[in-house]
């Protein structure tokens, strides 16, 4: 097989071997492990603040009476607590409450926990919705 005639006028070029040595594969190991240590810490350590609550439904009974259905996610070792709170047509709120949802060492956090609410009113709402969660 002949050559290629730039080969003659350039010279041919090698195609240099990549390989790693040892140092930098001990090296390219380290740093792999390390990250896996740190997404593994970032994904599994507690919460440092619940799930958001879901509004699920609200009923508007008169001016002085919102129901409310909201859907919160337990903890297994500390309390849930929630606003819960009612607003009128200017969005001003009307009606406000803090729940509490005890630490439950069988609960499933994935699982949300219903609760139907009261909330009094002082004047007539437009709407009902759970508005934040913190552990305590």
């Amino acid at each position: 097989m002949d050559k290629p005639l730039h080969d003659d006028r350039y010279g041919r070029v090698r195609e240099p071997k990549r390989h790693l040595g040892k140092t930098a594969k001990i090296i390219a190991v380290v740093i792999v492990s390390a990250l896996i240590i740190a997404i593994a810490f970032v994904a599994f350590r507690p919460q440092t603040s619940p799930t958001t609550p879901k509004t699920l439904d609200y009923s508007v009974v008169d001016s002085s009476l919102t129901q409310v259905t909201v859907a919160i996610f337990p903890d297994q070792d500390r309390d849930v607590h929630c606003i819960v709170q009612a607003t009128n047509d200017n969005e001003a709120i009307v009606g406000f409450t803090e729940i509490t949802l005890p630490a439950d060492p069988a609960a499933d956090p994935n699982s949300p926990r219903q609760m139907d609410v009261d909330l009094a009113t002082t004047q007539f709402a437009s709407s009902g919705h759970a508005d934040a969660c913190w552990f305590e």
